[in-house]
């Protein structure tokens, strides 16, 4: 019984607070339900604009750790041959180095 009290009464003092509204702000009714209307609809469409965003960026997250992970092997073979020519080409530089140093002596 306690519970059903406290629910009219909260039913009571709704209807009474939307009434005092009514009359105050000079709104119809009809015209407040659908604005109300139209606001929820447009907030739960929005919130499903947000979950597709959100779904989207999530397989394109996984889209790159894929690339990132099958690229992996090729920047590694770059690295590898970077090395092996920067080895290679390291005495000619020394050469070179020297040569214009020689110049810029004269």
């Amino acid at each position: 019984m306690g519970f059903g009290k406290f629910l009219t009464g909260i039913t009571l003092a709704t209807g009474v607070g939307l009434a005092a509204y009514f009359t105050l702000t000079k709104q119809d009714p009809r015209v407040w339900a659908k604005q109300l209307g139209d606001q929820i609809k447009d907030t739960a469409n929005k919130v499903d604009d947000v979950k597709t965003a959100k779904d989207d960026v999530t397989a394109k997250i996984q889209a790159l750790n894929t690339a990132v992970t099958a690229a992996t092997p090729a920047i590694e073979d770059i690295q590898s041959d970077v090395e092996k020519f920067a080895f290679k080409i390291a005495p000619r530089v020394e050469e070179i180095q020297d040569t214009v140093s020689r110049w810029d002596e004269f």
